[in-house]
């Protein structure tokens, strides 16, 4: 059994859109996944603490990021 995604990002054209499931009142929106990331972990951080999903996952993009650059 997998547990539901609690922040999911959405990625458009103009930018990244940031929601949280459980706090249906909070919003975010970055220009780039990288910020978004970042917002999204920052948010768990403060309103989740249990919760290491959204850092785990900006750990994952940054490290599969990296090793992009370093190949090019």
């Amino acid at each position: 059994m997998t547990r539901p995604r609690m922040i999911r990002l959405e990625k458009s054209p103009t930018g990244v859109r940031i929601e949280c499931a459980s706090c249906p009142h909070w919003h975010g929106y970055r220009q780039t996944m990288p910020a978004a990331h970042e917002s999204a972990g920052e948010h768990e951080r403060l309103v989740h603490p249990g919760d290491y999903r959204a850092r785990n996952a900006a750990k994952m993009y940054a490290a599969r990021h990296a090793a992009r650059a370093s190949n090019v």
